[in-house]
C-alpha cells in the first residue's frame, strides 16, 4: 500500500479532463457562446474539487505514516502474531506501514462489542498479511469489517451452536464479518491451519464479478490453467485425510483457496514439505516465502 496510489493521479488527470472539456460543451448547447464560457468556469471548479477530494486521501494517508509506528502496536504483534514476528526486518517494516494505511483508510465497526484497538490491530494484520508482497494493492473490494461479539447463525443471530454458527463472512459487495471470540483464538492457536481472518479476507481475493467462483483474482496465466486441475487433486487428498489443509476445505470449491492460505500462512513448512505444487504456486501468487523464514530463523514443523 502507498501513500500516494497511481490510481488517484491517473483518475485525477481523467476525470479533470472530462469536466474541463464537458462543461464548455454543455454549456454552450444549453446557452450558446456565454453558456460555454459559464461551463468552462463550472468544469474547472469541479475539476478542482475533484482534484481536492484525492489530495485529501493521500495527505490523510502520508499523514498516518508520518509518525513513528506506535511501540505499543510492535509489542502487542509480536506476542500474538507468529508471522509478523518470522517477518524478515525489511518485510515487517513494509508489513508495519500497511497496517497503518490499513487502519487510517478502512472502516471497522463493532456491533453489539467494542472495536477496540487490538482488536482492530488484529484485523488489519489479517488483511495485510495476503497483500503484504503487493505493493499496489488496496483492499479496494473491502467495503467494511463488522465485529460480532459471537458466533452467528444464517438469519445473524449471536450464539449459534456448532453446527450452524459461522465465525466470520464475507460478501461479494465488501463486507467481512468476524466473530471476535474466533479472531482472537485464531491468533493464539497459530499453527493449527485455522485462522478466520485470513480465511474471509481470502474470500474476497476470489471475487470475480461480484460473485465467488474458487478462483484467486491475479493469478498468473499458466497458474490459472492449471488451478482446477490442482483444486481437485488436493480436495482428494483431503477426502482421504493425506492433507495438511483442514478439511473444510474439500467442502465447496468456494473455500478450497481460504483453507489453502490458512495452510499456507500458518504451516508454511509442512505445506511446502507434503503440498509442493500446491505452496509454489501460493507463494509466486502472494510474492511471500513463509517456510523460507521459518528455515532463516532455525524454525521446524
Amino acid at each position: 500500500m502507498r501513500a500516494e496510489r497511481p490510481q488517484d493521479r491517473w483518475f485525477a488527470t481523467v476525470a479533470g479532463a472530462l469536466l474541463l472539456t464537458s462543461g464548455p460543451a454543455l454549456g454552450a448547447l444549453v446557452a450558446g457562446a456565454p453558456g460555454a464560457a459559464a461551463g468552462l468556469v463550472a468544469g474547472a471548479g469541479a475539476a478542482a474539487g475533484a482534484s481536492h477530494l484525492l489530495r485529501r486521501g493521500t495527505r490523510r494517508r502520508a499523514a498516518a505514516l508520518a509518525l513513528p509506528f506506535p511501540q505499543s502496536w510492535r509489542d502487542f504483534l509480536v506476542e500474538r502474531y507468529d508471522h509478523y514476528e518470522r517477518l524478515p526486518p525489511e518485510w515487517r517494516a513494509r508489513f508495519e506501514d500497511d497496517v497503518r494505511l490499513f487502519l487510517a483508510e478502512k472502516r471497522i465497526t463493532g456491533i453489539g462489542t467494542d472495536a477496540t484497538e487490538d482488536r482492530r490491530l488484529l484485523v488489519a494484520a489479517s488483511a495485510v498479511t495476503l497483500t503484504l508482497g503487493w505493493p499496489d494493492a488496496e483492499w479496494d473490494r473491502l467495503t467494511e469489517v463488522l465485529l460480532y461479539p459471537d458466533d452467528f447463525d444464517r438469519d445473524y443471530a449471536f450464539g449459534a451452536d456448532d453446527e450452524e454458527g459461522r465465525a466470520g463472512e464475507a460478501h461479494p459487495w465488501g463486507t467481512v464479518i468476524l466473530s471476535v471470540p474466533t479472531l482472537e483464538e485464531s491468533f493464539e492457536f497459530d499453527d493449527d491451519g485455522y485462522h478466520v481472518g485470513l480465511h474471509e479476507f481470502a474470500h474476497l481475493l476470489d471475487v470475480e464479478q461480484a460473485r465467488f467462483d474458487g478462483m484467486p483474482a491475479g493469478l498468473a496465466s499458466q497458474a490459472r490453467r492449471a488451478w482446477p486441475a490442482l483444486v481437485e487433486q488436493e480436495t482428494d487428498r483431503i477426502r482421504k485425510r493425506r492433507s495438511v489443509l483442514d478439511e473444510y476445505g474439500a467442502e465447496d470449491v468456494v473455500e478450497f483457496f481460504p483453507v489453502a492460505v490458512e495452510a499456507f500462512f500458518e504451516r508454511p513448512q509442512p505445506m511446502r514439505r507434503r503440498h509442493p505444487e500446491l505452496y509454489e504456486t501460493l507463494r509466486d501468487y502472494f510474492a511471500q516465502d513463509p517456510a523460507a523464514w521459518e528455515d532463516a530463523l532455525g524454525r521446524r514443523a
